[in-house]
Formats: C-alpha cells, sequence, structure tokens
C-alpha cells in the first residue's frame, strides 16, 4: 500500500507540472499576441490604401511590383515579423486598395501610411516599382528612411532597352483590343518572370497575382512619378545604407537599371542572385531572405 509521503510526492510534482504546462501555454499564447497578423485601411479623399502589420521593432516596410500585390511578400511577411514590426501594403489599384481616380504621389501615400501607423523612420524594401519608390522616397523624405533594399529595380531616368518597352506597351494594347483575359495571359510569359512562371512552388502564386490585378492594364494612373530632375540624377542625396538586389535571370533592362543603383549611391551593397527573375524574393526565399537579414543588422549598427 502506497505510503502518505508516496502521496505527498505525486501530489506536488503533479502541481508543479500543472503549473510549468500554464506557464508554457501562456507564453506561447503572449508570442502569438504578439506576431499576430492585423489588417487596415487607410482612408484618402479618393479612396483606401488596404495594409497588413504584423510584429514588433524597428520597423521593415514591404513595397510589391506591378507583377502582383502584397502578396508577392508572403515569403518575408511572417518571417521578419519574428524580429521587426513589418509593414506591407497595396499600391493604389492593387489588391485591396481603391484604383486612383487622378494623379497622385505614391511617395505621399507612403508617407501618409507611415503617419497613420505611427512610424517615424522604417527600412523599405521595394520590389520592381516599389523600388523605384523606395529610392523616390529616401531623396525626397530621407529623415523617415533607416535603409533601402532595391529588389529587380533601379532610379527612374534610365533608359529601357526598347524591346523591354515595347513588351510591356503591348500588352496594355492587347487588354484594350481583345480583352484583359488575353492581356494576362501575355503578362504571364514576360521574360521577367520567366523562372518565377516556371517553377511548381511560386506560379500558382503569381498566376493568382496576376489575374487579380488583371484591371491594372485599364488603370489610367500609375503609381509612378516623373521627377525632375530624375531619381539617377539625385541618387549623391541618399546617405542611409542601400541594398540592390537582382537576379542573374532578370532582363538586360532591369540588369541596368540595378547597376546605376549601386553604382550611384554612395556605399551600397549588390548581391545577385543566381537562378532568380524579377522575383527573387519568391525564387528563393531562403537566400533572399538570408542576404537581407544580414544587410539589416548592418544597417541598424550603423545607423
Amino acid at each position: 500500500m502506497r505510503n502518505l509521503e508516496d502521496f505527498n510526492v505525486e501530489l506536488r510534482y503533479s502541481s508543479e507540472m500543472k503549473t510549468l504546462l500554464f506557464s508554457i501555454l501562456f507564453f506561447m499564447l503572449t508570442i502569438s499576441v504578439t506576431v499576430a497578423q492585423e489588417s487596415g485601411t487607410l482612408q484618402l479623399t479618393d479612396g483606401a490604401i488596404y495594409y497588413e502589420t504584423m510584429g514588433e521593432g524597428v520597423p521593415v516596410v514591404f513595397l510589391h511590383g506591378g507583377f502582383g500585390d502584397r502578396r508577392m511578400w508572403d515569403d518575408q511577411f511572417a518571417e521578419f515579423a519574428k524580429n521587426y514590426f513589418v509593414v506591407r501594403y497595396d499600391q493604389r489599384g492593387f489588391g485591396k486598395s481603391a484604383k486612383p481616380t487622378a494623379k497622385y504621389s505614391p511617395v505621399s501615400d507612403l508617407e501618409m501610411l507611415l503617419d497613420h501607423l505611427k512610424i517615424d523612420k522604417a527600412h523599405l524594401i521595394g520590389n520592381s516599382m516599389g523600388g523605384y519608390l523606395a529610392i523616390d522616397f529616401a531623396i525626397q523624405k530621407s529623415s523617415r528612411v533607416r535603409s533601402i533594399t532595391i529588389v529587380a529595380a533601379g532610379p527612374s531616368g534610365v533608359e529601357t532597352p526598347k524591346e523591354e518597352t515595347d513588351r510591356m506597351m503591348a500588352v496594355f494594347k492587347l487588354a484594350k483590343d481583345e480583352g484583359l483575359n488575353k492581356a494576362t495571359a501575355m503578362w504571364i510569359q514576360n521574360p521577367m518572370i520567366a523562372v518565377t512562371s516556371s517553377l511548381p512552388k511560386t506560379s500558382p502564386l503569381l498566376k493568382t497575382m496576376i489575374e487579380d490585378n488583371a484591371s491594372i492594364f485599364e488603370m489610367r494612373f500609375w503609381p509612378f512619378e516623373q521627377a525632375d530632375p530624375p531619381a539617377v540624377k539625385r541618387l549623391n542625396e541618399i546617405k542611409v545604407p542601400a541594398l540592390i538586389v537582382i537576379g542573374d535571370k532578370d532582363t538586360p533592362g532591369v540588369q541596368a537599371a540595378a547597376e546605376a543603383a549601386a553604382s550611384g549611391i554612395a556605399g551600397a551593397k549588390k548581391v545577385i542572385m543566381k537562378d532568380a527573375d524579377h522575383l527573387p524574393q519568391m525564387d528563393n526565399p531562403d537566400e533572399f531572405n538570408r542576404i537581407v537579414k544580414e544587410f539589416l543588422s548592418t544597417a541598424i549598427s550603423c545607423h
């Protein structure tokens, strides 16, 4: 028969285990609350911008490109939220954001979003047209920027090869002449995304984003600003740490734009990702995340 001392030891052990389990559960719940994704809208005079946030710490803002919307950062959003307060949003006319009804300033939109979220300064990570925006913002609103990571992009004012321009304009013409379905089918065949569109792990999301955003080919006002002088002539004004990431399979025009940014921004670091195209963050997210995390850790320590 079990004696009283054995029973007391077992009771004490059981009580300690319950306390331990409760502490672990409480810790897990705390972590989940900390990194929980939140969403909202920034009301504008002529519409609204949809955004998502996650995590806590130093702010990092992801800026999408023209081959999709905020979802092109799916492999970065939660991952970077482990160490930062991350923000991603749909630029006007993309994703869940309202279509623009008149000319506007993407730089002002980003500044208003930072104000709305009470962000003083942020690291900006932009792909393609999002990269153009990051450069413009770093020039025009330098006090709001901690660093810039330019992905598959460069500054305005760099001449794009006629072949690449003609290829893009053909999509808009096809949308007007034969409809959005044919236009999106042509858009997904663009050489800039030859890798992303062929990989089983990335092609479904890419196709979905392009189809969901088909109406951009009917959009009159795109998120571009004609700066005078163009950004390529003002790169020397960028004083924050800069990282340029370019896929080795991207087109010659984008390669040239990325090189212009790398050579024009003092102290900029350029990284070429192998077997990646215009969307390296989707093609090889593990390598991309490692590269950017290392850069951010250095940028934080020196800025």
